[in-house]
C-alpha cells in the first residue's frame, strides 16, 4: 500500500506542473503572481510578512516588489497604527491583471472537473482547503 503522503504529494505535482502549463506568457512569474495573491486574499501586508509568506529572503522580495511596483500592480501605503511602516497594497490594476492570468488556468481546471461526479468535487474541494491549510504550516522543529 502506498504512503499517502507520496500519494498525496504525486497528484499535487502532476496538478501543479500541469497549471503551470495553462498558465499565460504575460510576463508575470509565479513568485509575482504569488505575491499578487497574497495582497489579494488578506489585503495590504509588510514586505516582511511578504517575504516570510513565500519563503523567500528580504532581498529577492524588494526585487520582486519592484517589478510588481514599477508595472503599477501594486503600491506602497502608510501602516495605519504606525505610520512610519509601509504596507504593499494591491492596486485596481494589480487586481485585474492577477484575474486575467489565473482565468485560463481556472477555466481549464473547472473544465477538467465537469467529468467528475459531484462526490468527487467536493471531495477535491475539501483536499483544496486542507493542502492549503498545509502549505501555511511551520514545523518548529526545523530550523528555516
Amino acid at each position: 500500500m502506498e504512503n499517502t503522503a507520496e500519494v498525496v504529494f504525486r497528484g499535487a505535482t502532476s496538478l501543479a506542473q500541469r497549471m503551470r502549463s495553462e498558465r499565460p506568457r504575460d510576463g508575470l512569474t509565479l513568485s509575482m503572481v504569488s505575491v499578487l495573491d497574497h495582497l489579494d486574499r488578506s489585503g495590504p501586508l509588510t514586505p516582511g510578512v511578504l517575504a516570510e509568506r513565500q519563503k523567500v529572503e528580504p532581498q529577492t522580495m524588494t526585487r520582486t516588489l519592484t517589478r510588481l511596483e514599477e508595472e503599477g500592480l501594486i503600491d506602497r501605503v502608510p501602516d495605519q497604527a504606525d505610520r512610519r511602516r509601509l504596507r504593499i497594497r494591491l492596486t485596481d490594476t494589480g487586481r485585474e491583471r492577477l484575474a486575467d492570468h489565473l482565468r485560463p488556468r481556472v477555466a481549464w481546471l473547472d473544465q477538467a472537473m465537469e467529468r467528475l461526479t459531484p462526490t468527487e468535487r467536493e471531495l477535491l474541494r475539501l483536499a483544496g482547503a486542507l493542502m492549503e491549510s498545509l502549505a501555511s504550516w511551520d514545523d518548529p522543529a526545523v530550523a528555516p
